[in-house]
């Protein structure tokens, strides 16, 4: 399972956040709980990026 709740009910999360957020960068990750708990790696990697811009 991913974290990709948009996908699993049926509708384009990305197009949807995309009328806000012109420069939205979406990526799916295998976590089936939690990410932050999961792999805390990779969220703090995608938060140095967003903070970064």
């Amino acid at each position: 399972m991913r974290q990709d709740w948009g996908a699993v009910l049926g509708y384009d999360a990305a197009a949807l956040w995309s009328a806000w957020a012109p420069d939205l960068k979406h990526m799916t990750v295998n976590i089936v709980h939690f990410m932050a708990e999961e792999n805390p790696a990779a969220v703090v990697a995608a938060m140095r990026e967003l903070m970064e811009r």
